[in-house]
């Protein structure tokens, strides 16, 4: 019994730092048959591209190509995505809450302080819908957030809201280790993504509507190439 009680907090210490594990099977979403294949293009001679299956970038470019309602936007800079037909203008920058003024937004971010940090993205409509824009919006998360899979922000447009969440599952407790975004439409899970670290992640679930697809693959790019 001495021996048990010694050895016990080895045991939690152990739990509390290895890596977790995501649901597999094959009806979720991080199954292998919904990963898309990423591959990063960059070297001394060109800027930094990303695919994503059938889908390109082109590099980043400084500043905006457009003028948005944000003022002063930190970082700002901008990027096509082609493919399918498509060439889609998306804009990327960091700001402050206070940027929004009275504009609507989900409680989780409507509660923050003037001066919280906050990333956005504006995203130009498709060629089915080209006055469809896409706006998202994501905070900073501590990893005790991480552990929970807590809001991290959305993904809208005039009358859709696709709710972003944000964990370490594939990392572990208590870290910002292989931070992952999942996007959550209708209550159910149909895109995620790992951005960082040295193989980029990506899955989309085959049942999600093409135009639907679209929109989650630019937002997916503008998080691979900030």
């Amino acid at each position: 019994m001495k021996q048990f009680f010694m050895a016990l907090p080895l045991l939690l210490l152990f739990s509390c730092s290895t890596t977790q594990h995501t649901d597999s099977s094959q009806h979720s979403l991080y199954h292998k048959s919904q990963q898309w294949t990423v591959k990063e293009k960059d070297s001394w001679f060109s800027a930094k591209t990303i695919s994503l299956e059938d889908y390109t970038t082109t590099s980043r470019k400084n500043g905006l190509t457009e003028t948005i309602f944000i003022k002063n936007p930190k970082d700002p800079f901008s990027f096509y995505l082609t493919g399918h037909d498509e060439k889609i203008l998306i804009q990327t920058m960091n700001t402050r809450r206070a940027a929004f003024g009275n504009r609507s937004l989900p409680s989780f971010l409507e509660n923050l302080s003037d001066d919280a940090a906050i990333g956005y993205v504006l995203i130009n409509g498709t060629r089915n819908a080209p006055l469809k824009r896409w706006e998202m919006i994501l905070k900073p998360l501590t990893y005790l957030e991480l552990n929970d899979n807590k809001p991290a922000g959305i993904l809208r447009t005039t009358e859709t809201d696709i709710r972003i969440t944000a964990h370490n599952r594939f990392g572990k407790v208590n870290s910002y280790e292989n931070i992952c975004y999942e996007f959550q439409y209708r209550g159910q899970p149909v895109a995620a993504v790992i951005p960082g670290g040295e193989k980029p992640r990506v899955w989309i679930q085959k049942e999600t509507d093409p135009e639907l697809t679209k929109t989650l693959v630019a937002a997916i790019a503008a998080l691979l190439l900030k």
